[in-house]
């Protein structure tokens, strides 16, 4: 064998190597591929059949080389498998992915059907075209995909049930709106609010909040409390809203989710509840002053005149007995007896009146009146009171006067039939423009549900003295820890009804 033959031999032997070492990678390759690898030949019959396609189709590699691929294909699809292979073969394209419009459809021997990707590429050996297709099963992915989809329809659907608008922006833009947000913005289709921004809605008075909003919901990605705004309608209109929104990591970026309900009726429907609570307050507080009025005009009659006329009386009768005989004993009686009841006719006069209004009140002033209480109301009870009165005299408004004076006789009215007190201490202060009353006793004391309750006329009846005059009155008590009734008004009374 000359050299040159020798070389030619030897070069050959290496290529002869080459060959079959690289077809042991590439078939070590294959066999430990985590994919499924089939490769067919033109008549589609399997030469390969890698580990995982035993795995992934239930049968082993010795048992279907040489068979054709069909069995691996749902009967339904093997006429359009065959012609999709028949166009591939022709086109001169090496590789393709199937299935990209979908998922293909695999059948595993035990006739189980399943969803797998598969790319697959051709290429010529020896005048023969080879098919290799690569097999991934996707059933868990798919399951996932649909389980996902399902919730997705589903919360979509329970979106649109909710009776409240709800929003989602991205990159300052309405990304997602349900029908009843669609409504809420006047308007008649989702495309009309699609794409815009919210501040297009957002009332200009709150752009600037809506923007410190969104910076702190960017920055924490929490939810914002519950807060009022106004919206304006593409037709114009303007509504009142309370609005909620969080934020929330979406692709990278930071949305928003609003979620609004129209409270523009309620707002109106609150708004005339309280102009009517106006009305009846300043219609109590006339009828309140027209009461006092009539208690003071009833108080003073009595004292006036019916007085005059018992204490007439009496002297009449004092001059009759004077001209009775010694020896009149019966007639001296009945005189005495006369007197008697004329004295006592007299007295209940006094307290009657007294109790209608103390003429004192608008005589001497309402520290005079206030000590002349509640002496009164220890003799009557029993009850030592400590009374802390730092001015002798309180200038102050009339009806303010008349105020503190009945709110003092009604908590001591309490304190005297309900507290069970022995001791009460009493406050009487000004300070700058308000007149500060503090009504304290060591008994019993109430409870919550029962100061709150609405047949406690008596306490209601305080607080609305108190507001009547833009003043406020509060009651602090625990059962055993005796009771305080505070109240504050001003001198002058803020609020005052209509003439």
């Amino acid at each position: 064998m000359t050299a040159d033959q020798e070389r030619e031999q030897s070069s050959s032997e290496r290529m002869v190597a080459a060959m079959r070492e690289s077809a042991a990678r590439l078939n070590g390759i294959i066999q430990s591929a985590m994919d499924a690898i089939i490769t067919v030949d033109e008549r589609q019959d399997i030469l390969i059949f890698n580990p995982a396609a035993e795995l992934m189709f239930g049968c082993a590699a010795v048992d279907v080389r040489g068979t054709p691929l069909d069995q691996f294909i749902p009967l339904r699809l093997r006429d359009a498998h065959r012609d999709h292979i028949q166009r591939f073969a022709h086109t001169g394209v090496t590789t393709r992915r199937m299935g990209a419009q979908g998922a293909i459809v695999g059948l595993r021997a035990n006739g189980e059907e399943f969803p797998m990707e598969v790319s697959i590429s051709q290429v010529s050996v020896g005048g023969r075209k080879l098919f290799t297709a690569i097999l991934r099963d996707i059933t868990a992915r798919k399951h996932a995909e649909d389980t996902l989809r399902e919730s997705a329809e589903r919360y979509q659907r329970l979106v649109e049930l909710v009776p409240d608008a709800i929003w989602i922006e991205r990159d300052n833009r309405i990304a997602f709106l349900n029908r009843a947000c669609v409504q809420l913005l006047g308007s008649d289709s989702v495309v009309r609010v699609l794409g815009k921004s919210p501040l297009d809605f957002i009332h200009p008075d709150f752009h600037a909040i809506a923007a410190a909003r969104r910076e702190r919901l960017a920055a924490a990605q929490e939810t914002t409390p519950l807060m009022e705004k106004r919206i304006v309608r593409l037709d114009g209109e303007v509504r009142d809203v309370e609005i909620a929104e969080a934020g929330f990591h979406e692709e990278g970026s930071v949305a928003f989710l609003a979620v609004l309900r129209d409270v523009t009726d309620r707002k109106a429907t609150e708004r005339d509840m309280q102009e009517s609570r106006e009305q009846l307050r300043h219609l109590s507080a006339s009828l309140q002053e027209v009461r006092e009025e009539e208690k003071s005009r009833i108080a003073r009659e009595l004292h006036d005149e019916l007085g005059q006329a018992l204490t007439g009386l009496k002297m009449d009768l004092a001059r009759l007995v004077s001209q009775l005989a010694p020896e009149q004993h019966g007639a001296r009686e009945q005189a005495d007896t006369m007197k008697a009841l004329i004295e006592n006719t007299v007295a209940s006069v006094r307290r009657i009146a007294t109790e209608l209004r103390p003429l004192m009140l608008d005589d001497l002033g309402l520290v005079a009146t206030v000590e002349w209480l509640v002496n009164d109301f220890t003799k009557r009870s029993g009850i030592a009171v400590d009374l802390d009165m730092p001015e002798r005299v309180l200038e102050v408004d009339a009806r303010v006067s008349t105020a503190l004076f009945r709110v003092l006789q009604e908590a001591l009215t309490n304190v005297a039939r309900h507290a069970g007190a022995s001791r009460v201490h009493i406050e009487l202060v000004s300070s700058g423009d308000e007149v500060q009353l503090v009504v304290s006793d060591n008994g019993k004391g109430i409870g919550v549900a029962s100061h709150d309750a609405p047949k406690t006329f008596g306490l209601l009846g305080m607080r609305e003295r108190a507001a009547m005059l833009g003043g406020e009155l509060t009651v602090d008590s625990d059962p055993g820890a005796g009771t305080r009734v505070m109240m504050i008004v001003p001198r002058e009374p803020r609020t005052r009804a209509p003439q």
